[in-house]
């Protein structure tokens, strides 16, 4: 597709579409960090759809006072719909791929993600990993083999059970005094 085509198309679908899929956007990234955060990163590459074609049914009920329209007209709502929901993607990976902030791992939490993996699911590694870094870092002389634990018992995969999670906690903690002695 040529640069007009694109703007073609943005100016036929028109700016309500371009404010569904910002409101679509906004509504997944939510839902992925706080009520799906375990849920299997596929799930997310339908959610833009399913909302975007929801908000532009409302959008279109609200706007023509009638349910009866929405029935009736399904087949432009589904597209407009998917409409949205593609805009909604697409923000979404521009955004990801050049204005988020990738942050650098440190040599501490990469031990630990290198560690913990499998033990906690694939997409909340690094985050796990950060966790358990700053818990030690900020009780150097503490129980860190118990703060470590708390954090790897709340992110851990299914079938890990309580006396791995100890075994790990106190492995993590080992390795890290003898890189860092």
């Amino acid at each position: 597709m040529s640069i007009f085509q694109i703007i073609d198309a943005f100016a036929f679908y028109g700016f309500d579409v371009i404010l569904l899929a910002a409101l679509t956007s906004i509504t997944v990234q939510i839902l992925k960090k706080t009520v799906l955060k375990r849920c299997n990163k596929k799930v997310f590459t339908f959610l833009p759809f399913i909302f975007g074609t929801l908000f532009y049914a409302a959008y279109t009920a609200v706007r023509h006072l009638s349910l009866e329209f929405l029935v009736e007209n399904y087949i432009t709502v589904l597209e407009y719909g998917f409409s949205v929901g593609t805009l909604a993607t697409l923000t979404y990976v521009c955004y990801e791929q050049f204005l988020q902030n990738k942050s650098t791992v440190s040599a501490t939490e990469g031990v630990i993600a290198t560690l913990i993996a499998g033990y906690v699911p694939n997409d909340s590694v690094e985050n796990v990993a950060k966790l358990i870094a700053e818990a030690i870092g900020k009780d150097v002389l503490g129980d860190g083999a118990k703060k470590t634990a708390e954090i790897l018992t709340e992110n851990q995969s299914e079938g890990v059970s309580q006396n791995d999670v100890k075994l790990l906690a106190k492995l993590i903690i080992e390795t890290l005094a003898h890189i860092n002695a």
